[in-house]
């Protein structure tokens, strides 16, 4: 039978309006200087060259590493 993997949360919180994830320390986020924050937030999607498909795709024109869906606003479409 197979195991579950151990889950971990991963101390950051979310932008409300980009997604991105910052340390919980943080109150500008670095990317869209929105100072609105979630704790609620699940999936990581990690942008390394935004001049890729995907990223274009999904209308990314920066790196870093964003939330796919942050609570109550957020969510990659």
């Amino acid at each position: 039978m197979p195991r579950k993997a151990p889950s971990k949360k991963i101390s950051m919180k979310a932008c409300k309006n980009c997604g991105a994830l910052v340390p919980k320390e943080s109150n500008v986020c670095p990317v869209c200087g929105s100072t609105n924050f979630s704790e609620d937030w699940e999936g990581i999607f990690i942008v390394l060259d935004q001049e890729s498909e995907i990223a274009k795709e999904l209308k990314f024109n920066k790196k870093g590493i964003f939330a796919i869906k942050v609570s109550g606003s957020y969510t990659i479409k």
